[in-house]
C-alpha cells in the first residue's frame, strides 16, 4: 500500500472564491440570509490557515486547512477542500458568536462560531494563536452583512420520516455535481435517526457489539490506516480523510489524534453500532457506524478509497472481527 501522505501544509487547489448562488423569490428572507454567508465565506478564502471543527456534546472532529471555494444552490453550500468535505444546510444557520476572538478572555484564541436559532454551535472556526487580529478583520467586514440573532423567524422543519426519493438534498446536491449518499447527508445532520430497516435496503447491514469500538478505534491508530470519517451537527456535515496515528483514552473519552487533526469521542454514549457493506460497480465497501441512544448517528467510519476495486485489506480485516 502506497504510504498516505499529509498535505496540510501545501495550498489547497481549491482555494478560490467558487460561490454561485441560485436563489428563486419564493425562498422570502432565506434568499438574503444565503447571500449573507456567501459573502461571510468570501472573507475566509484569504484568511489562510483555518481551524476547522464540528461538535456534538459526544463527538468533536477538527483539523486544520485553508477554506475552499464555495458551491451554492438555494439554502445548500457544498466546499471541498484537499482532505475535508463541508456540506451546509444555510437554511438552519443563524448567526455569528465571535467572543472568541477577545484574546484577554479567551486565552488568547482567536475563535468564531456559527449558532443556530437556539444558539447551538454548527460550525467552528479558530484562526490561530499568533493571528489574534484576523478574526477580528473577519468579523469586522462582516458585522454589516451577517444577520443578527432573529428569534421570530420559523425553525426549519424536522420531519422524522423524510422522502429521501423527493428530499430537496437530492435535486440540490446533482445540482452542484456533489456525489453525496442523501441518505448519509440526512444522518449526520441528524434529518434521519437510525432505521435498521433503511440500512438492510442500502445494502448487508449487521449489528456489531458497541463494547468492541474502543478496541477498534484504538487499532485504527496503531495500524496508522488511512479512513474517512463523517460526523455533523445540525447545520453541517462534515468529513475528514486521514490517517490518525496517536490514540488516547481519557476514562470514557477516546481521542484520535494527528499533527493536524483531531477525533474525540466519548464510547459511553455510543448506543448502538452496525457495520454496512454495500456493492456498488465492480466492488463492495464496508463503514461502521454508531449511533447514541436516541438514534443520532454519532459518527460514520469508512477505508478512504482508493485507485482499486479491493478494500483496504487491513480495515476490511479489522471490520472483520468486529463481527466475529
Amino acid at each position: 500500500m502506497p504510504p498516505y501522505i499529509e498535505l496540510e501544509n501545501l495550498p489547497s487547489a481549491a482555494v478560490m472564491p467558487v460561490s454561485r448562488t441560485r436563489l428563486g423569490a419564493e425562498h422570502g428572507d432565506t434568499t438574503g440570509k444565503v447571500r449573507y454567508w456567501a459573502a461571510f465565506f468570501r472573507e475566509l478564502v484569504g484568511a489562510g490557515q483555518l481551524r476547522i471543527g464540528t461538535s456534538q456534546p459526544a463527538v468533536t472532529l477538527e483539523h486544520h486547512g485553508n477554506w475552499p471555494g464555495i458551491r451554492i444552490a438555494d439554502s445548500f453550500g457544498s466546499a471541498s477542500g484537499r482532505r475535508f468535505t463541508l456540506r451546509m444546510m444555510l437554511d438552519r444557520w443563524s448567526h455569528i458568536d465571535g467572543s472568541g476572538t477577545d484574546a484577554a478572555e479567551r486565552d488568547r484564541r482567536s475563535d468564531i462560531s456559527i449558532l443556530d436559532r437556539e444558539g447551538a454551535p454548527l460550525l467552528d472556526l479558530g484562526f490561530g494563536e499568533d493571528r489574534p487580529g484576523i478574526a477580528a478583520d473577519v468579523l469586522t467586514r462582516c458585522r454589516t452583512l451577517c444577520p443578527a440573532p432573529s428569534r421570530s423567524e420559523p425553525a426549519p422543519q424536522r420531519n422524522r420520516d423524510v422522502d429521501l426519493d423527493n428530499h430537496p438534498l437530492r435535486r440540490q446536491t446533482a445540482e452542484l455535481g456533489d456525489a453525496a449518499d442523501v441518505a448519509d447527508l440526512a444522518e449526520a445532520t441528524g434529518q434521519l435517526r437510525l432505521s435498521p430497516a433503511r440500512l438492510h435496503e442500502r445494502g448487508c447491514a449487521s449489528a456489531v457489539e458497541a463494547e468492541l469500538v474502543p478496541c477498534f478505534l484504538e487499532a485504527l491508530a496503531e495500524q496508522a490506516l488511512p479512513i474517512r470519517i463523517a460526523t455533523g451537527t445540525a447545520g453541517v456535515a462534515h468529513s475528514l480523510d486521514c490517517a490518525f496515528f496517536c490514540h488516547r483514552r481519557e476514562g470514557v473519552w477516546q481521542t484520535l489524534r494527528t499533527d493536524s487533526s483531531r477525533f474525540r469521542i466519548d464510547t459511553s454514549k455510543i448506543d448502538s453500532a452496525w457495520v454496512l457493506r454495500v456493492s456498488e460497480a465492480a466492488h463492495e465497501h464496508s463503514s461502521l457506524r454508531l449511533y447514541d441512544a436516541r438514534g443520532r448517528l454519532l459518527a460514520k467510519i469508512s477505508s478512504v478509497p482508493g485507485f482499486v476495486a479491493i478494500e483496504n485489506p487491513i480495515w476490511r480485516t479489522l471490520v472483520n472481527a468486529l463481527q466475529d
